[in-house]
C-alpha cells in the first residue's frame, strides 16, 4: 500500500510539471475547432469559442438568417367558476361534519397565458427551439409555484418562465436518429400517461434528454431521461447547486449525491400495421414529487411500468368505427426510513373506448367507454414522514395506481374530478358537427371507488374527498358535461368555447353511514367556464 501511494503521488507530481511546462505553448494557440488540429486552447465555457462573448456591445452571428426563423404564438383568456366544490364537506367525510356554507367555496376567477416560440433553423439537422410562457390569473399580484410543472418552481404559476427550451440535432452520430435536449413536452398517444396538459394554466414540462430513432415508416423507438425533481438545488435557484447532502421530507432519507432526486427513464416502440397502431412501454421512476405515503405519489419508491396502447379507425359501410384500448401493470418497491418492511407494489389500470361516425350531416359520433384503476388499502392507514406505522401496520402490497403526467382534462369528465386510480368509470357520449366550423359534445359519466378503504382522487392524483375510516360506499356520483365550440378564420387560429356541467354526488357522499350527512345539506357541485384562444 505505502508503494502504491508513493507512486501515485510521484505520478501525480509528473502530470503536473507536463502540464505547467506545456501549458504557454497551448496558451498561445488560438485555432478554433473548425479544422483537424486537435490541439484546441481551453475556454472558460469549455467549447470552442466561436462566438466569443462580449466586453460591452453584445455578440453578433455571421450565421443568423432572418429567414431561418420562424415565430409562433399562442394566447387565451379564461374565466371559470365552481359551485358547491366538494358538495359542502371540506374535503373529508366524518362523523359530525355536517355539510355547512361555510364548506361551499362557491368560486371564480380568471386566467391568461401568452406563448411566444422562437424556432431558429441553425442548418438541416440543428434546430434551436425558446418558447417562453406569461401564466397569470386576473388579480393575483405574487408569483406562486406552478401545480402545473413537475419542478413546480420560479413562480411559474403566475409569471414568465421557460415553457420549452431546448436543442433538436438530427441524424446524431447515426442516421434517422434525432435528440431532443433541454426542457421539452413529452405527448404519448391520448395523454393518459404523458401530455402537455394544456387545460391548465401552466401545463406540463419537462427537463431532460430524449431520443427517437426512425426503424422505418411504420416503426420508431423513443427512449429518454427526466429528471422531475433535483434535491440538492431545491430552493437554493439556478446555478447554486452544491451537491452537498441535504434533508428532505416525505420519507426520502438523507443523503449525498441523489438525495430528493425523483427521475423518469422509460422505452416506447410506435409502430403501425394495417391500419393499426400499437404502443409498447416500458417507464420506470423512483423517488416521488412529494408527500407521505398517504400522497398522491409516494416517495422512495422504484416502480416499474409496462404495458401500451392499441387503437385503430376502419371504415365499414362508409360507418367509420374507431377502438381503443389502454393498459398498464406497475411493479416495485416502496419504502421508507423506519418503515417495518418495504411494500411491494402491485398496481394496473386498463382503458376502453369505441365509437361509430354516422354518414350523415353532421357527422354525429356515438361512442362509450370503461376505465378502471386499481387502488390501495393502505393509504389512510400507512405513513412514512415520521416513520411509523400507523393502525394496526402495512400490508405487504402497495396497490395506487400512478399515472404520471397526463391530460386529465380530456377524460373522466371536464369537471375534473377524477384520476386514473382507485376508481372505475362508464361514459358515454354524443359528439357532433352543427356546422363545418363548429363543434358539440354532450357526455354523461358515471364514478365509483374500486378500494373503499382508499381515497377519490382528482384529476391532478391529489385526493379530492379523504374515505371515512371503515368506509363501504363505493358510489360516487355521475357528471353530466356540455362543450360548444366555434372556429372563426381559415386554418382554425381563432376559438372560442364555452362549457358546463354538474356533478351529481352518490352514496358515498349523501347516504354514508360514516358521515352522518344523510342527504342534509349536500347539494350537486357545478361548474362553467368560456374561452377565446389565439394562435398562429
Amino acid at each position: 500500500m505505502k508503494g502504491f501511494s508513493n507512486g501515485l503521488k510521484w505520478t501525480t507530481a509528473a502530470v503536473l510539471f507536463v502540464s505547467m511546462t506545456a501549458a504557454p505553448a497551448f496558451a498561445a494557440k488560438t485555432t478554433p475547432a473548425t479544422d483537424k488540429k486537435t490541439d484546441v486552447p481551453a475556454v472558460p465555457r469549455a467549447i470552442p469559442d466561436l462566438i466569443p462573448y462580449h466586453k460591452f456591445d453584445p455578440p453578433t452571428s455571421k450565421m443568423f438568417d432572418i429567414n431561418n426563423l420562424n415565430i409562433t404564438g399562442d394566447i387565451r383568456v379564461r374565466p371559470e367558476f365552481r359551485n358547491n366544490t366538494a358538495f359542502g364537506t371540506g374535503g373529508s367525510i366524518a362523523v359530525g361534519a355536517n355539510p355547512s356554507s361555510t364548506s361551499q367555496n362557491n368560486d371564480f376567477f380568471v386566467q391568461q397565458w401568452v406563448r411566444l416560440g422562437f424556432h431558429y433553423t441553425i442548418s438541416p439537422d440543428v434546430v434551436f427551439f425558446f418558447q417562453p410562457q406569461y401564466s397569470k390569473n386576473w388579480g393575483d399580484a405574487s408569483p406562486a409555484a406552478g401545480a402545473g410543472d413537475p419542478n413546480a418552481s420560479n413562480g411559474e404559476g403566475n409569471d414568465i418562465f421557460a415553457r420549452q427550451a431546448f436543442m433538436l440535432i438530427r441524424n446524431f452520430g447515426v442516421k434517422n436518429l434525432t435528440a431532443k435536449i433541454g426542457r421539452q413536452l413529452v405527448v404519448w398517444g391520448n395523454h393518459r400517461m404523458f401530455g402537455h396538459f394544456d387545460w391548465n394554466n401552466v401545463g406540463w414540462a419537462f427537463d431532460g434528454a430524449s431520443l427517437h430513432y426512425t426503424v422505418n415508416p411504420n416503426i420508431s423507438v423513443e427512449t429518454a431521461w427526466l429528471r422531475v425533481r433535483e434535491g440538492e438545488c431545491a430552493g437554493s435557484g439556478a446555478g447554486s447547486c452544491t451537491g452537498s447532502a441535504v434533508t428532505t421530507g416525505g420519507g426520502v432519507p438523507t443523503g449525498s449525491g441523489t438525495a430528493g432526486d425523483a427521475n423518469i427513464i422509460f422505452v416506447r416502440a410506435p409502430m403501425k400495421f394495417a391500419g393499426v397502431v400499437l404502443e409498447p412501454t416500458w417507464i420506470w421512476h423512483d423517488s416521488g414529487t412529494g408527500g407521505a405515503l398517504s400522497g398522491a405519489r409516494p416517495s422512495n419508491q422504484s416502480r416499474h411500468t409496462i404495458g401500451g396502447r392499441v387503437t385503430t379507425t376502419q371504415a365499414i359501410s362508409k360507418v367509420r368505427v374507431d377502438v381503443t384500448g389502454e393498459g398498464y401493470y406497475q411493479f416495485g418497491e416502496i419504502g421508507a426510513p423506519g418503515l417495518a418492511r418495504l411494500q411491494d407494489i402491485e398496481a394496473y389500470a386498463l382503458h376502453f373506448d369505441g365509437g361509430i361516425t354516422l354518414p350523415v350531416p353532421m357527422q354525429p359520433r356515438i361512442g362509450g367507454e370503461f376505465n378502471i384503476a386499481s387502488g390501495s388499502s393502505d393509504a389512510n392507514s400507512c405513513s412514512t414522514g415520521t416513520g411509523t406505522v400507523a393502525n394496526g401496520g402495512c400490508n405487504s402490497d402497495w396497490r395506487g395506481f400512478d399515472q404520471l403526467f397526463p391530460t386529465n382534462h380530456i377524460h373522466f369528465g371536464y369537471m375534473d374530478r377524477m384520476a386514473w386510480k382507485n376508481m372505475i368509470h362508464f361514459a358515454a357520449g354524443l359528439q357532433l358537427r352543427p356546422t363545418a366550423d363548429s363543434h358539440l359534445e354532450i357526455t354523461g359519466h358515471k364514478f365509483y371507488l374500486n378500494e373503499t378503504n382508499d381515497n377519490w382522487y382528482q384529476a391532478t392524483q391529489t385526493v379530492y374527498i379523504t374515505s371515512p375510516a371503515g368506509n363501504q360506499e363505493d358510489d360516487l356520483g355521475s357528471e353530466i358535461d356540455v362543450v360548444y365550440t366555434m372556429f372563426f378564420t381559415p386554418g382554425n387560429h381563432v376559438a372560442w368555447q364555452i362549457g358546463g356541467g354538474v356533478f351529481f354526488p352518490g352514496d358515498f357522499i349523501d347516504d354514508n353511514p360514516q358521515s352522518g350527512f344523510n342527504n342534509v345539506g349536500v347539494g350537486n357541485e357545478s361548474w362553467g367556464y368560456t374561452q377565446l384562444w389565439i394562435n398562429w
